[in-house]
C-alpha cells in the first residue's frame, strides 16, 4: 500500500512534468470535485500546465467549484461541460464530441490534442429506483458500466496522444477489489435479472465485467493506456442527502456519518489518492519501469514507488483493481472463476450493447 508520504511526494512532482489535460466525468460534486480541488492545489503555482474538463449536470455546483479552483490555481484552464443524462449514450457522445472539438481547436500549450487522465465517477443513488433509459438500458448499470466504457471508446484517440511516460490513465471510481460470491455456472455478465436486482447484484455484475473488460482493453492498448478501477471507501458527498433517497435514509445518514467519521475517507485524502492514480505506479501494459531487471529484482518508478500489480497479479500489467489507498489485491482477481472464454464473453456482450445504441463516435 502506498504511504501518505509517497502519495504526497509523487504529487509534488507532477508540475515538473509535461502539461496535463484531465477530464473528470461527474466532476461537479462528490469525489469528482474533490479530485479537481487537489489538482488545483498541486498546480497552484505551476502556470499554464493544466487543463481540466469538468462534466456534470448541475451548473450552479459547477460555478461554485470553478470559482474555488480558479482562485487556487489561476494559471490552469478549467472548463465546465454541461451534461443532461450521462446514462444516455447519446449524451455521452455529445460530451465527447465537445471535448474533441475543444482539443482540436485549441490544444494546451506544450502538445497536441489529447487527454492524459480520464476520471469517471458518474452514478445514481443506489437507493433510488433505477428504471430503463430511453435507450433501453438500466440507468444504474449504464452509469456505472456501459456509459463509462462508451467514454473510453469515444476518447481513445485523444488518450493515445497523451504525453505521459507511463501512458494515459483511465480511472473508474466504484468498487475495485470488491468481489462478491459468484456461482461459476452463472457468471454475472450483463445486467442482473429483475428478481435479483439490487445494490449488491449491481455491484457484482459491474465489478466482474469491468475487471475483465479492463484487462482486454489494457492488452489491446498496451503501451498507451492504463485502466484502473478503484473502490474509494466510504466518502461523504451530496448523493447521500439527495431527494431521490428515502427520507428515513437522509435522516439516518446525518447521524451515521458522525458515528462513522473514524472509518470514512476524508474528501481531501480521497482526492489525493485519485490524483496519485495517474502516476507511474499504475503504467500502461509494457511501460512499467518496475519490470524485472533480469536478476529477479523489481525496480521502482521515478518517484521511488513500486509499480503496482495488475488484476492478473502481473507487475505493471495495465489493468488495476485497487482499494481506497491505491492498494491492489494480494491475489489474482476472480481467480477461481477464470475460464478461457470469460474475457471474450464480457467483451462481446459489452460491445453488442453499445453497438445496439446508434451513434458511437470513435
Amino acid at each position: 500500500m502506498p504511504s501518505r508520504a509517497q502519495i504526497h511526494a509523487t504529487l509534488t512532482t507532477l508540475p515538473t512534468g509535461p502539461p496535463l489535460v484531465i477530464a473528470i466525468i461527474g466532476g461537479t460534486s462528490g469525489i469528482g470535485s474533490y479530485t479537481a480541488k487537489v489538482f488545483a492545489s498541486v498546480y497552484r503555482n505551476a502556470g499554464v500546465k493544466l487543463r481540466v474538463y469538468l462534466v456534470g449536470r448541475d451548473a450552479s455546483r459547477a460555478e461554485a467549484l470553478l470559482t474555488d479552483v480558479r482562485s487556487t490555481s489561476p494559471g490552469s484552464e478549467w472548463r465546465f461541460l454541461k451534461a443532461n443524462d450521462l446514462a444516455m449514450m447519446s449524451d455521452v457522445d455529445t460530451v465527447c464530441a465537445q471535448i474533441k472539438r475543444y482539443e482540436e481547436e485549441e490544444p494546451l500549450k506544450g502538445g497536441g490534442p489529447r487527454i492524459d487522465m480520464l476520471y469517471m465517477s458518474q452514478a445514481f443513488s443506489p437507493l433510488a429506483p433505477s428504471g430503463p433509459t430511453k435507450e433501453g438500458l438500466d440507468t444504474q448499470m449504464s452509469l456505472l458500466y456501459y456509459s463509462r466504457i462508451r467514454f473510453i471508446l469515444n476518447l481513445t484517440p485523444l488518450l493515445y496522444r497523451s504525453q505521459s511516460p507511463s501512458g494515459a490513465h483511465v480511472i473508474s471510481i466504484f468498487a475495485g477489489t470488491m468481489e462478491d460470491r459468484i456461482d461459476a455456472r452463472n457468471l454475472p455478465i450483463g445486467p442482473p435479472p429483475p428478481k435479483k436486482y439490487g445494490v449488491t447484484s449491481v455491484r457484482t455484475h459491474v465489478s466482474f465485467m469491468k475487471t475483465y473488460l479492463f484487462e482486454a482493453l489494457a492488452e489491446k492498448h498496451a503501451g498507451k493506456i492504463s485502466f484502473i478501477h478503484i473502490y474509494p471507501g466510504l466518502v461523504d458527498g451530496p448523493v447521500f442527502l439527495s431527494h431521490v433517497n428515502p427520507l428515513w435514509f437522509r435522516i439516518l445518514w446525518r447521524v451515521a456519518k458522525v458515528l462513522m467519521a473514524w472509518y470514512m475517507t476524508s474528501p481531501e485524502v480521497c482526492g489525493h489518492v485519485m490524483v496519485f492514480l495517474g502516476s507511474g505506479r499504475y503504467p500502461a501494459q509494457g511501460l512499467g519501469v518496475g519490470a524485472d531487471d533480469g536478476k529477479g529484482n523489481t525496480k521502482g518508478d521515478k518517484e521511488g514507488n513500486d509499480v503496482a500489480f495488475s488484476s492478473m497479479r502481473e507487475r505493471g500489467g495495465g489493468a488495476y483493481a485497487v482499494g481506497q489507498r491505491g492498494d491492489e489485491k494480494k491475489e489474482v482477481s476472480y481467480a477461481k472463476l477464470r475460464q478461457s472464454d470469460t474475457r471474450d464473453r464480457v467483451w462481446k456482450h459489452t460491445m453488442g450493447v453499445l453497438e445496439g445504441v446508434q451513434g458511437l463516435t470513435r
